[in-house]
């Protein structure tokens, strides 16, 4: 009876360890985006088209810590001053970027690349992100203190955005010798979304906007709130690439915001801008999932970026 006993404990002790094992292996593809530690990067490279620099910003409050990677071409700026993209989740933009990329926009017009990160070793700060990069909430009429959405407090987009324009921009354009009327932004997910904020309340802000999948389900279609509100002959004249991963979502997932219709609506900013006299291109990659579209829409950034 005591060997039975002892064989049963270590049947359950294996069992239990089995089970533990598969859980983490189910959980690691959701939090292996943000969390995932960075390399090298190219920016740790040597490289004959761009050289790099690193400049560290906290927020005024002191609650985030900011990476701004500078990549500035070797030749000589244009006349004017070179065109520059302004890259959201910094960190995975620079994880993501390879020498190929930089070869590809280095021979005409090739722009500045600021990459907005934060001061960690991985991809992603994610409660500093999902403050940063969400709108403000207003619930009848009057703003909602601290919007919570997954467990993280949100609405901090126009904090976010003013650090931008009074920080970044500056130290971009003195080290970089931009063209201030050749800035663009480019935001993945959350990123998209703060993308479509900056256009809906200062569309003035950047020449450009570049968004893949903008999370635009967000605190029950905030952002769509913000569109509806939008006087749409601001957007005349703007430049807006609009790109969409259409692949079918893994049916174990759960939505992210089911109360949202996110194609349609994205769909009703794209036509409503148009009917602005926008620029709008609309472009879907239906062999391309969520995640994937980091790297199909920023490498269609890079390439707008060296457009006239």
């Amino acid at each position: 009876m005591p060997r039975l006993t002892l064989f049963m404990k270590l049947f359950l002790f294996c069992l239990c360890g089995a089970q533990i094992a598969a859980q983490a292996q189910t959980a690691a593809p959701a939090q292996n985006w943000a969390g995932r530690p960075i390399g090298k990067t190219v920016a740790d490279m040597p490289s004959d088209v761009y050289r790099f620099e690193k400049h560290t910003i906290d927020s005024a409050d002191g609650a985030r810590h900011y990476r701004i990677e500078l990549s500035i071409p070797r030749a000589p700026a244009p006349e004017g001053g070179y065109s520059a993209l302004y890259m959201l989740d910094g960190n995975a933009a620079m994880d993501t970027l390879t020498e190929q990329d930089l070869a590809s926009i280095s021979h005409d017009n090739p722009p500045v690349l600021v990459a907005i990160g934060y001061d960690v070793p991985v991809r992603n700060d994610v409660v500093s992100r999902a403050y940063d990069y969400t709108p403000p909430v207003y619930e009848n009429g009057k703003l909602l203190m601290q919007p919570v959405v997954r467990g993280r407090i949100g609405g901090g987009a126009d904090v976010f955005l003013e650090f931008i324009n009074n920080q970044v921009k500056p130290l971009a354009r003195a080290r970089g010798s931009i063209d201030p009327k050749k800035e663009y932004l480019w935001g993945h997910s959350y990123g998209g979304l703060f993308v479509l904020h900056t256009l809906f309340t200062q569309p003035d802000a950047f020449a450009r906007y570049i968004m893949g999948d903008p999370s635009v389900w967000w605190h029950d279609g905030a952002v769509i709130r913000e569109w509806r509100a939008f006087e749409k002959g601001r957007a005349a004249g703007k430049r807006v690439a609009i790109l969409i991963g259409t692949k079918p979502r893994d049916p174990a997932r759960p939505a992210p915001g089911p109360s949202t219709d996110t194609r349609g609506a994205i769909e009703e900013i794209a036509k409503g801008l148009r009917q602005g006299e926008g620029q709008v291109s609309y472009e879907t990659f239906p062999q391309h999932g969520h995640g994937e579209m980091i790297r199909v829409s920023l490498e269609r950034a890079l390439q707008i970026a060296i457009e006239p």
